[in-house]
């Protein structure tokens, strides 16, 4: 017979030992983290400057050999001069120094308008008339008192003869003269009251109004049967003088700071005269528009030829004055850094530093730097952002 096998032992080969599995598994872990140090991310190299410029602690240095020169462009700022503002948009308005507001002196209904808007008229002709039961009263107050007058008069003078013949005493020619001076400021207070008016009567209760003043009818609120009176305040018809004009311009508040009073100022309309007049600042409104920001600056403009009417639009340049310290440099000597605004200033020997400088408006390429510059020093004009660049690289 056989030997018989020993139960549980594989046929055809040897049981492995756990000695020999421990060394293989510890191989195979051996290999896995060889191969994810192999696979894993390494990180960038830092970024080198380039050659020829270093950053210090108070900025950057260029080598005499630097290429950065090539592209660099150096310069001073130029002083800040008075300069003209970009054109804004404005409109003719009357010159209210020269205007005059025709009201009703006395209540009462128009019968007729005489005259139309846009009408030139002449000093006392006639531009509405109004029925009144007032000016009748006001005029038999007047005759009234005139009568009155010539009584106390003819008294007095009957006195004075009759103390004269000595049929009277001399104190009665002094109460005969109280009641006649009595008599005599009545009538010229009555007088007065019509004088007032202003107006010219044509019957016993109606009146004209006048023109106060040679002008334009520029405004009319008036029409025929309406009710009038002193108490409603509002102007029936305003005449101007329109021979100089006001020309008001809405500037936004950043732009009205640098305009001032007295300065000169240049309107612009396609219906003057070569298209251009001088005009002087005659008011910078110290109230801001509360709907749209802006505040109105006025002008005073000659119109002897009548070209510019109320209510036309025109354009306005204003002389802008320069702040005093200011300089002018090209926009593209400015970086930033979204909240702030800095320049390169070098110092001559090849280190430049970044300075921040406070800045006003920008026009034809320049900006003005009010505060933080002056007109010696050097600055990079052109090339700044590479400068720029290469200290925000070095942090």
């Amino acid at each position: 017979m056989g030997s018989a096998s020993t139960i549980g032992e594989p046929e055809g080969g040897r049981r492995r030992s756990p000695r020999t599995a421990l060394v293989v598994a510890v191989g195979l872990s051996g290999v896995a983290i060889w191969l994810a140090a192999s696979f894993a991310r390494k990180p960038p190299p830092l970024a080198a400057q380039p050659s020829g410029i270093s950053v210090t602690d108070d900025g950057i240095a260029l080598t005499v050999d630097a290429p950065q020169w090539q592209v660099l462009k150096l310069g001073n700022p130029e002083v800040a001069t008075d300069y003209w503002s970009d054109l804004v948009p404005a409109r003719v308005r009357i010159d209210e120094t020269h205007s005059y507001r025709v009201g009703a002196p006395i209540a009462g209904r128009v019968g007729s308008v005489l005259v139309d808007l846009g009408q030139r008229v002449k000093s006392g002709d006639p531009l509405l008339s109004v029925a009144s039961p007032g000016i009748a009263e006001l005029r038999a107050h007047k005759d009234r008192a005139a009568v009155d007058l010539e009584a106390a008069k003819a008294e007095r003078a009957r006195i004075q003869a009759m103390v004269t013949a000595r049929a009277l005493p001399t104190k009665e020619l002094l109460t005969a003269d109280q009641r006649f001076r009595k008599a005599e400021v009545a009538y010229h207070l009555e007088v007065a009251k019509l004088d007032s008016l202003k107006v010219s009567t044509r019957v016993d209760n109606e009146f004209l109004i006048a023109a106060p003043s040679d002008g334009v009818v520029v405004e009319k609120n008036v029409l025929p049967a309406q009710e009038v009176s002193p108490e409603s305040g509002t102007s029936l018809i305003v005449i101007a003088d329109l021979s100089t004009v006001w020309v008001v311009a809405d500037l936004f508040e950043a732009d009205a700071v640098d305009v001032r009073e007295g300065a000169a100022a240049r309107v612009i309309s396609p219906s003057l005269p070569g298209g251009t007049i001088e005009g002087v600042v005659e008011m910078v409104s110290s109230v801001v528009d509360p709907v749209r920001h802006t505040i109105p600056v006025r002008l005073r403009v000659p119109n002897l030829d009548g070209r510019l009417r109320p209510n036309m639009y025109a354009q306005v340049r204003f002389t802008v004055a320069a702040h005093e310290g200011a300089v002018k440099v090209p926009m593209s000597a400015m970086v930033t850094d979204g909240a702030h605004q800095y320049v390169y200033v070098h110092d001559g020997h090849g280190h430049f530093t970044r300075r921040e400088v406070t800045t006003g408006s920008a026009r034809d390429g320049s900006v003005l730097v009010l505060a933080g510059l002056s007109g010696n020093e050097q600055i990079v004009e052109d090339g700044a952002i590479l400068l720029d660049n290469a200290s925000a690289l070095a942090h």
